[in-house]
């Protein structure tokens, strides 16, 4: 019988998926910095039995990666699977790191680096390049929507996700930060 937690072990910013009837958890491997080098996968056909698949991806395949793998979004397309990530937690843009894309034949990996470079690798309008969410929307375009340091921004995602498209109105990359979650947050509001 299932319970909480469903699984043993310390993770965070869970993303769950269906993939082939089967569910899927992604989450991050909660530790300090220097020790989040890897994700691990969790899969079950009953919500209730899980199969743990360790070390789907770490730094040892993204070479430009060195701690702080975190909130992974997973999507499939063609009958490949993209996992985004964040790595490193870049406080500026003088560090390498940001937002890499992972690609694998199967959701349980092994996943490969898919670019061999961050795919958003500075601040943009604000917004530190982590806490990623990849979503498609009906007309079968993906969009990645990300930020940190109360900065929130959405790209329209090139279709082989090598890049992006420009919005209407030109731009790349277009903040959607609600208006009241900057104030709230400059004046210590809780959410």
């Amino acid at each position: 019988m299932s319970g909480n937690p469903l699984f043993k072990g310390w993770y965070a910013d869970p993303e769950g998926a269906i993939f082939n009837h089967q569910y899927w958890i992604f989450p991050t491997y909660s530790a300090p910095y220097n020790q989040q080098v890897f994700m691990d996968a969790f899969s079950s056909g009953d919500l209730t039995n899980w199969q743990k698949h360790p070390h789907v991806i770490d730094t040892s395949v993204i070479k430009w990666a060195r701690r702080a793998m975190w909130a992974p979004s997973i999507t499939e397309k063609g009958g490949k699977y993209y996992l985004f990530f964040g790595a490193n937690d870049i406080q500026n843009n003088h560090e390498k790191g940001g937002i890499g894309i992972a690609v694998a034949d199967h959701p349980g990996g092994p996943y490969k680096d898919y670019l061999g470079k961050p795919l958003i690798d500075s601040f943009i309008n604000g917004a530190q390049p982590i806490d990623q969410f990849i979503i498609k929307d009906k007309n079968g375009e993906y969009y990645l929507i990300y930020g940190g340091w109360r900065h929130c921004n959405i790209v329209h995602l090139k279709k082989d996700f090598t890049g992006f498209l420009p919005n209407k109105d030109g731009e790349l990359f277009k903040e959607i930060t609600p208006v009241l979650y900057t104030r709230m947050k400059q004046d210590n509001y809780m959410l």
